[in-house]
């Protein structure tokens, strides 16, 4: 090819995504697949993908920025940065008035506070309890004997307010055999799954001054997670282009741009059971 590519991967817990773009910033190419046993079987498998989509070759790749879970396996990567920096990138590209974005994640939940500038100035984050991820969803799914896309279709048909209170999935789990128990209607019960983790990210917010944007395959592919969102947030939700792939994007953007960033430092746990801030969820 006559230009340079740049390409962003994000190894999640559930899915490898892979973005790239072209040396104007353009998204030329993108692909997703199960993380699986190896991140990077997974990682070669999404870029091969990409690069096929956009026309180009290995050799064309400049610069290739990997993040997520599973970024230290990543060996072609030329540089690792936190899923908060590139999921910030890629939402701030999509919105730049963006101040707060909000990642549901198959192993962990954040909500990334942005400055006026797009420079992010606070995070939180659930990293040590499955409560309010993509992972609490699918386990209570499976308990029902579905899938999360029927689970899903489920909740849809529901107006209801209903909440599942426990923080613990398996707590969770012991709340809806009951709420099944006592009568209340499945549909009601699967929204009611939805609100739970709306309502913790609500929480997790430190200032709703300004708009707020969903990033993550949770909020990509289960349109009862977005309308939970909106409903507990009083607002209505920035939905980027490609929510699954703003990590993915936003290290692409990175690699492009070629400088130093400056990463948060530490980690900062918001656990919604309530417990340590320094220990984290402990449930």
């Amino acid at each position: 090819m006559s230009t340079a590519l740049f390409a962003g991967i994000d190894a999640g817990s559930s899915a490898t995504k892979c973005v790239v773009i072209d040396n104007g910033g353009v998204l030329v190419g993108k692909s997703v697949a199960s993380s699986g046993f190896s991140y990077e079987d997974a990682a070669q498998t999404v870029l091969s993908e990409a690069l096929a989509e956009a026309g180009g070759t290995l050799a064309d790749i400049d610069a290739c920025i990997s993040t997520g879970y599973g970024r230290e396996w990543v060996p072609f990567a030329t540089r690792k940065l936190t899923e908060i920096t590139c999921h910030a990138r890629g939402a701030h590209e999509w919105y730049p008035q963006v101040r707060n974005i909000i990642d549901i994640g198959g192993q962990d939940t954040k909500v990334i506070r942005l400055d006026a500038t797009g420079q992010i100035s606070d995070y939180r984050m659930n990293a040590k309890c499955a409560a309010g991820t993509g992972t609490f969803l699918e386990s209570i799914a499976v308990k029902l004997g579905m899938t999360l896309g029927e689970l899903d279709e489920l909740a849809a048909q529901s107006d209801s307010h209903t909440v599942i209170n426990s923080y613990c999935t398996v707590f969770a789990g012991t709340e809806v055999l009951e709420c099944i128990k006592s009568g209340k209607e499945p549909k009601d019960i699967a929204r009611g799954l939805f609100r739970s983790i709306a309502s913790r990210l609500f929480e997790m917010i430190v200032s709703h001054d300004g708009p707020v944007a969903a990033t993550g395959g949770v909020v990509a592919h289960c349109g009862s997670m977005r309308a939970a969102l909106n409903e507990v947030l009083d607002d209505e939700i920035l939905l980027p282009p490609l929510p699954q792939f703003a990590g993915a994007y936003g290290g692409a953007l990175m690699a492009r741009a070629g400088h130093d960033v400056a990463e948060p430092d530490g980690q900062r746990l918001a656990p919604p059971c309530g417990s340590s801030i320094k220990g984290g969820c402990q449930c």
